[in-house]
């Protein structure tokens, strides 16, 4: 016999949930709030914020002048202007639209 209709529902854990012991790993996981951002985020802050710091331009380079700025000063400024959208996108791509049940 299968199980009582009404006893299976009281389980289950909301509209769009698995059971805990669903086969799929998937559909255990954490809501996104709660695992946070994925690692290619950190990854592109990483590199975002080592392209803002000049350290890879060689002491001895010559000094360019680039709209009348020395071109370390653009290059930090385009990083930081990179930065910034990739923090815009990253807001309005994952972060979460609603509060967090409370625990």
């Amino acid at each position: 016999m299968i199980g009582d209709p009404i006893k299976t529902a009281s389980r289950s854990r909301g509209p769009g949930t698995a059971p805990a012991s669903h086969p799929h790993p998937t559909m255990n996981r954490a809501p996104r709030h709660a695992r946070g951002f994925p690692r290619w985020v950190w990854a592109v802050y990483l590199l975002l914020f080592a392209a803002s710091v000049p350290w890879y331009i060689p002491a001895h380079a010559p000094l360019r002048i680039w709209l009348g700025l020395p071109h370390w000063v653009l290059i930090s400024l385009l990083a930081t202007l990179g930065v910034a959208v990739f923090t815009a996108f990253v807001i309005g791509r994952f972060w979460p639209n609603e509060a967090p049940p409370d625990s």
